[in-house]
């Protein structure tokens, strides 16, 4: 698998797209491995965004449930 560099800073404007650059080379890998198990790129990538799609609603979840663990009130 390809390396994925570090952040350059944890405060950057433009951390994401740094971000973004750093995950490309690893996405491209990726998805020409499913097209080379069989896949076409368009099945590829569609997955590959519901996946990110997935994961970014879990992390909001977990957030909330975290949110709501701290908020609940607390027995004596």
């Amino acid at each position: 698998m390809t390396d994925i560099r570090s952040p350059r800073s944890p405060d950057t404007p433009d951390r994401l797209l740094e971000c973004e650059e750093a995950l490309e080379a690893a996405f491209q890998q990726l998805v020409w491995h499913a097209v080379q198990a069989g896949w076409d790129e368009e099945e590829a990538t569609s997955a590959l965004a519901m996946l990110a799609d997935n994961h970014v609603l879990a992390i909001e979840e977990n957030r909330q449930a975290e949110a709501a663990f701290r908020r609940r009130p607390t027995k004596h």
